[in-house]
């Protein structure tokens, strides 16, 4: 059976975006070509557009309704249409699409693997549109078996021009009740949504599928069967994201300039221009660099400009961390070089190296907040003419602002969508991306100094089968998989709370790049309907421990303004890592760990837990006291105790919870707060503070209803079973751990 996305044997016909044309045709709608390019985009939340996929589509009246597949406008991952459409017209079959022109959807069906878009009215520039030539979808022809046939349509096989290919109706199939077209013409993913027309040149379908393990096979749907569900929907409201439609004709506007005059210019920090001579185009522009070319030249040259705007200035540490990422070339290439050179005025690097009979060069121009990447690659056997080409298109870059001048640098990040903030604290600075790289990523932080620190805050889609399960589930999921890896757990939180944004933690402990180097890493992920944040921050271990009080400020920052949960305003998301170096593999480390994140624990100043060590009955009244003060506090009933009613000022720490037991009549008169605790004893407080009910019979021993009790709850683990044994804090710990998990 033939099936859409995800099997070998069928592949849909779409392809990944192209650049714009460099020989511009001239705009006659007269000679228009029905057939278009479509490229769907998908606006990001960080208010950029990202090329989904591309491929054809068919004009079909003369307002501008275009139809094609679904699944050329579909995005199969988040189960939804794209957000705006990059149409592009052919005016002239010998040169590529003129594209500045955008639509919105009207109607999409998977069933049928239908869409209708609607061209807007105007170009990018403001033009009004003439009426458009179009294909009439309701005609009078007959596809019979062997007819010769035609497709049109923008395959990448085709180049960046319009593609027309021939052969014959080799038969028809059914799927999911609709009729569907063999025909042996050559047609490649990009044809996807495109035209297919008769020896007549009347409109018969549309191409949609090719199988790919069988030469010359593919169908098209009957443009038959689709006529009731245009007429249905051809009317219908356009669906127009008009800030999606905006950003992509400020794209489009930016690239067609750039070309029709031969010029870039930052729009903001670093500040810098380049002209390039005649004979040279931008098949690729963005807001973080940009790609230019020799046109029409089959061993012309190009050459890479990107930039990466930090958010502190270019410094000695900064530029070492770079020269670290070249290590690998340096083993790599042997006539590897790296000098000192200046570069449009500024001090430089230059790097070259040889691969393939071509020479690799990469200028690194540190400049204020921002670094500079230059890369080109010159063929040897073609060294002298192809550096005359490049020289003056180097020598045509130049700045034009102060390197001085910060860029912008916000304290708070805000978003309307998802509408959610953060704060920059103390030494660190956050940042919202640019160009899109990322195309999940809304904040990027960096520490002053640090340049291993990373962090970042995403916000994506999360498939319905992973929102189903449970934050213990993906705990579970997440502990699998980190002990396939050269990773440790160290740390996991499954009811954290981020301004009511419910979710799970862990922090994992793995080796780096370098040999023998610790890094942590910290994952948050907040589930937010059918989308997730997910808060990052990973750093070398020793950088980890000594910043996390500055990423629970940050944390603390976050503030999510859809939110009407009752916990709004409410965080819990714990001590984020493993406080204590000492309980690494301890039988009770969770649970130690948990009453930690609880507040109930403390360690020593080393930062050791000791977990051997014996308890002191003062320690355990504390520990015990605390945490059933706790659940009285969750449960929000108004029963929880304020022990500082209990003492005075002079008293020491713990008498104000002596005074509290000794009130409630639970210890006596004579209690001895510096001597090491029993089981038995520790039981017995437990059930009395907790009010567990206990059998009040006759015993050989005071203490036997309190062990039955206890192993009757299951409190006990394996070697705690001697009523009269000294407890240490570790044991204590898991105790207590189990009584108020229970409770709660």
């Amino acid at each position: 059976m033939l099936k859409r996305i995800g099997l070998l044997a069928i592949a849909l016909l779409a392809i990944p975006h192209f650049a714009l044309a460099n020989d511009l045709p001239k705009e006659d709608f007269n000679r228009m070509n029905p057939t278009v390019r479509i490229t769907s985009y998908k606006y990001e939340f960080a208010g950029s557009v990202t090329p989904y996929g591309s491929g054809s589509g068919t004009v079909i009246s003369d307002n501008g309704l275009v139809i094609s597949n679904n699944h050329v406008i579909f995005d199969d991952v988040e189960q939804k249409p794209l957000d705006v459409f990059e149409i592009c017209i052919t005016f002239d079959v010998k040169k590529q699409p003129l594209c500045k022109y955008t639509a919105s959807l009207v109607a999409n069906s998977k069933e049928l693997d239908v869409s209708l878009l609607k061209i807007n009215e105007e170009d990018v520039f403001g033009n009004k549109l003439p009426p458009l030539k179009y294909m009439n979808a309701k005609n009078n022809a007959t596809p019979q078996e062997q007819q010769e046939m035609q497709i049109v349509g923008y395959p990448a096989s085709g180049g960046d021009t319009i593609t027309i290919n021939r052969g014959q109706i080799s038969g028809f199939e059914k799927f999911n009740s609709y009729t569907y077209f063999k025909t042996d013409t050559d047609f490649d993913h990009g044809n996807s949504g495109g035209t297919a027309l008769d020896k007549n040149g009347n409109f018969i379908g549309i191409p949609t599928y090719l199988r790919t393990y069988a030469e010359n096979v593919g169908y098209f749907l009957d443009i038959r069967e689709a006529l009731p569900w245009i007429d249905e929907n051809k009317d219908a409201i356009e669906a127009k994201n008009d800030a999606a439609d905006t950003e992509l004709q400020r794209e489009l506007i930016r690239s067609f300039n750039a070309n029709e005059t031969l010029e870039y210019s930052t729009e903001s920090y670093p500040q810098f221009e380049i002209k390039l001579p005649k004979g040279w185009y931008f098949p690729q522009v963005g807001d973080d660099g940009f790609y230019a070319e020799q046109k029409n030249i089959n061993d012309g040259v190009g050459i890479n400009i990107m930039w990466d705007n930090y958010l502190f200035p270019i410094d000695g540490l900064y530029m070492k961390k770079v020269d670290e990422e070249f290590a690998g070339a340096r083993e790599r290439f042997p006539d590897f070089k790296k000098e000192a050179v200046t570069f449009a005025g500024e001090s430089a690097w230059r790097i070259t190296y040889t691969a393939y009979n071509q020479r690799n060069t990469i200028y690194l121009i540190p400049y204020g907040y921002s670094l500079i990447f230059i890369s080109y690659t010159i063929n040897l056997d073609e060294e002298a003419k192809q550096w005359k080409t490049l020289e003056p298109v180097l020598n045509a870059f130049h700045f034009t602002g102060s390197k001085n001048a910060e860029p912008n640098l916000n304290s708070v990040i805000d978003y309307k969508m998802p509408a959610f903030s953060m704060n920059s604290v103390s030494n660190w600075r956050l940042k919202k991306p640019v160009g899109g790289r990322e195309s999940d990523l809304l904040i990027k932080g960096v520490q002053k100094n640090n340049m291993e620190g990373q962090f970042n805050v995403y916000y994506g889609f999360t498939p319905r089968d992973e929102r189903e399960l449970s934050p213990e589930k993906k705990l579970e999921e997440v502990a699998k998989n980190i002990s396939d890896q050269n990773a440790k757990l160290v740390y996991k939180k499954n009811d954290v709370l981020l301004d009511g944004l419910k979710g799970y933690l862990y922090t994992v402990e793995y080796e780096g790049s370098k040999y023998q180097q610790i890094r942590k890493r910290l994952t948050i992920e907040l589930q937010d309907g059918d989308y997730a944040f997910t808060i990052q921050y990973d750093d070398l271990i020793n950088n980890f421990d000594k910043n996390l009080p500055e990423i629970n400020e940050m944390l603390n920052s976050f503030k999510y303004s859809d939110s009407s949960s009752a916990k709004k305003g409410k965080y819990d998301f714990g001590v984020l890592g493993q406080r204590f170096r000492d309980i690494q593999n301890h039988r009770f480390a969770t649970a130690i760990t948990q009453l930690t994140d609880k507040g109930i624990l403390n360690g020593y100043s080393d930062g050791r837990f000791r977990p051997e060590f014996f308890t002191r009955k003062a320690e355990a009244l504390k520990i015990i006291l605390e945490s059933k003060n706790l659940l009285e506090k969750e449960k929000g009933l108004g029963k929880e105790v304020n022990f500082g009613d209990h003492a005075k000022k002079t008293d020491s720490w713990f008498k104000k919870y002596v005074n509290y037991m000794q009130g409630k009549k639970i210890i006596g008169s004579n209690f001895k707060p510096y001597e090491n605790i029993t089981l038995d004893e520790a039981l017995k407080w437990i059930m009395d503070v907790y009010e567990i009910p206990v059998w009040q019979g006759k015993t050989p021993k005071w203490h036997k209803p309190y062990m039955d009790k206890a192993y009757e709850l299951n409190w006990l683990p394996r070697g705690m079973d001697d009523p009269e044994q000294k407890l240490t804090r570790g044991e204590l710990s898991y105790l207590v751990n189990t009584v108020y998990n229970q409770a709660k």
